[in-house]
């Protein structure tokens, strides 16, 4: 639906792409576009590719452990990105850390869409080497487990004594593993999370899992999140004001590409940013009138605008679940979870008049 319907349209994350000289056309775009071929052309395009990728890791699953529902489950949950799983979770899977590792790996194509759309430069890893998006992930994946690793003998001193270099391995493992898991907004939580918690002092690490699930994946997958290809367009956009601050009349480089991502590329991004803050104070504000306190009201918007259902269960301090809500905050929940899968951007363009105009 990404490929076919928005980025013809210039929204889900393809916002940031439009120009200043193309932006008269995207009108004559929409109308020209064949919605029904392009969903045809790219179901075709992208179908086959998912079914193999699943056959392949339910298949190194069962290898490593997993009985065969339990496998294709949670590889059919790696590739929707919806964390779902019929044994609670990783922690009643008989993979271990192999299912563990198969499960990051594969959740690459959560990150970035290089597998199947040829809109990026080179081929094969300087293709993947020049993805920002994947760049971003890679930034992530190092800075945050480190940080919680070293918090070890800066946070929790008292209880460095008590742990050997095994446990210390396996909590820096949770701490990329999660990163992974939230950042592609699929909830999975590792075995070695508690350990991870234990190892750096940190009991309620949930700001950081819920700030990962609000950066998000890639634009044109299954992830969640505000994307991060917009994350990226605002920090250029971003060091390019605070040079400007410094040299006023300085020229910025780097191609036509480049200087609309810093211009047309950075004011879409603001703009849907913008929106998902004031759909998340909606919606905080909406659970909070049903009783919910707000550090509870807050996960749960977060949950269902980045469609990261699992978030409740570790973000929180294990109060909270959706059986204990109410009929009205389960309404909410769900109008979260509509307007973070299609995005707050793309719904008010369909409502828009001049969209649908002939």
């Amino acid at each position: 639906a990404a490929l076919a319907i928005f980025q013809p349209a210039g929204l889900g994350g393809f916002d940031v792409y439009a120009r200043k000289n193309n932006s008269s056309n995207l009108k004559n775009q929409i109308k020209s576009a064949n919605i029904r071929s392009r969903i045809i052309k790219y179901t075709f395009l992208i179908s086959p590719i998912y079914f193999v990728l699943t056959i392949i890791m339910s298949i190194l699953l069962i290898l490593s452990g997993d009985r065969p529902l339990v496998a294709v489950i949670h590889a059919m949950s790696t590739f929707s990105t919806s964390g779902i799983s019929n044994v609670s979770g990783l922690q009643g899977a008989n993979s271990g850390i192999i299912g563990e590792l198969l499960i990051a790996l594969f959740l690459i194509f959560a990150i970035s869409r290089f597998m199947y759309q040829q809109d990026s430069e080179g081929r094969g890893y300087r293709r993947l080497k020049k993805d920002k998006e994947v760049n971003i992930m890679i930034i992530l994946i190092i800075i945050i487990p480190s940080l919680l690793f070293l918090r070890h003998w800066f946070g929790a001193i008292e209880a460095s004594e008590s742990f050997s270099f095994q446990s210390g391995l396996s909590a820096f493992w949770g701490g990329v593993f999660m990163v992974i898991s939230f950042l592609s907004t699929t909830g999975f939580e590792s075995e070695h999370w508690s350990a991870s918690q234990m190892w750096s002092g940190l009991k309620t690490p949930g700001l950081i899992l819920m700030g990962l699930c609000v950066l998000g994946g890639g634009i044109a997958t299954t992830a969640g999140g505000v994307k991060l290809l917009r994350v990226y367009v605002l920090y250029k956009h971003g060091i390019r004001e605070m040079t400007r601050l410094s040299y006023p009349h300085s020229v910025a480089g780097a191609g036509e590409k480049a200087r609309s991502f810093r211009k047309e590329g950075a004011y879409a991004a603001w703009i849907f940013f913008m929106l998902f803050l004031v759909s998340l104070a909606l919606i905080i504000l909406g659970f909070s009138a049903t009783g919910i306190k707000f550090e509870h009201s807050l996960i749960l918007a977060i949950s269902g605008l980045s469609t990261v259902g699992p978030l409740i269960n570790v973000a929180g301090d294990g109060s909270l679940n959706y059986s204990q809500i109410s009929d009205i905050a389960k309404f909410i929940f769900c109008i979260a979870m509509v307007l973070g899968r299609l995005e707050a951007l793309a719904v008010i363009a369909l409502f828009n008049p001049n969209y649908w105009s002939k």
